[in-house]
């Protein structure tokens, strides 16, 4: 995915086969993550922004947004990675001719196994950041606590962890919650699957709810300006 992101030579895993096939009586698949550039985050403010100086500030980040999340294993002792790469860096990314991809995408280590809570924990990561030319600004993402609901029953498609935000110095923190795929919405519509319901293109037993303004929708109609995002605490179930 990035020119530099492992020194080590890592594998990314197939998922496709896996997930044709899972079911309720499915075996142990021990810690699965659905890999996909179309998963949607929703970030709820725990801390509100402050400057370097402690002072309040207005730049927050966004209510919710897309994320590239994957996974590598090292074939040579099986330790496991995962890679987030949000729209707020990816999309400023190819313009910042300081940094790379290795610099613009948080990679932490993941758990092999899932935990008593079915979850997969990555629980550290470095910064990702990029820098913003006019004006000139860095932008910066530190997650942690990364944790990737991975049960037989909806395996490695809900993930939730916490961000410290900051944009031009000014610093927010969050906790996240994010699914896959990700999917376009818009209540007034009408109808279930333009509102994260059945036929939207969502998991049924998913508990969602829908964002306005952030247009995320890999299977959206242009007009859907809303995007899909966990209700509730991941794991977000009806």
């Amino acid at each position: 995915m990035t020119k530099n992101i492992v020194k080590t030579a890592l594998v990314l895993l197939g998922t496709g086969s896996l997930l044709t096939g899972c079911s309720f009586d499915q075996p142990e698949v021990g810690c699965f993550v659905q890999e996909s550039p179309h998963w949607a985050v929703k970030y709820e403010q725990v801390e509100a922004p402050r400057d370097a100086a402690g002072n309040a500030c207005d730049t927050v980040a966004p209510p919710a947004e897309m994320v590239g999340v994957y996974r590598y294993i090292n074939l040579d002792d099986g330790t496991a990675k995962l890679a987030l790469r949000p729209q707020g860096l990816a999309s400023r990314g190819t313009a910042d001719e300081t940094t790379d991809q290795s610099e613009q995408t948080a990679l932490g280590d993941l758990a092999t196994d899932r935990d008593g809570e079915d979850f997969c924990n990555a629980p550290s990561f470095p910064a990702a950041r990029v820098n913003v030319a006019s004006p000139a600004n860095q932008i910066v993402y530190q997650y942690s606590n990364v944790r990737v609901y991975s049960a037989p029953s909806a395996p490695g498609t809900q993930m939730t962890g916490e961000l410290t935000y900051t944009n031009n110095g000014c610093t927010s923190k969050y906790v996240m919650n994010a699914l896959w795929p990700a999917v376009g919405c818009d209540p007034e519509v009408g109808t279930a699957e333009t509102n994260c319901g059945p036929g939207s293109g969502l998991n049924p037993d998913f508990n969602a709810t829908c964002v306005m303004g952030v247009y995320c929708g890999i299977f959206a109609q242009p007009d859907l300006e809303g995007c899909c995002v966990p209700t509730n605490q991941v794991p977000s179930f009806k």
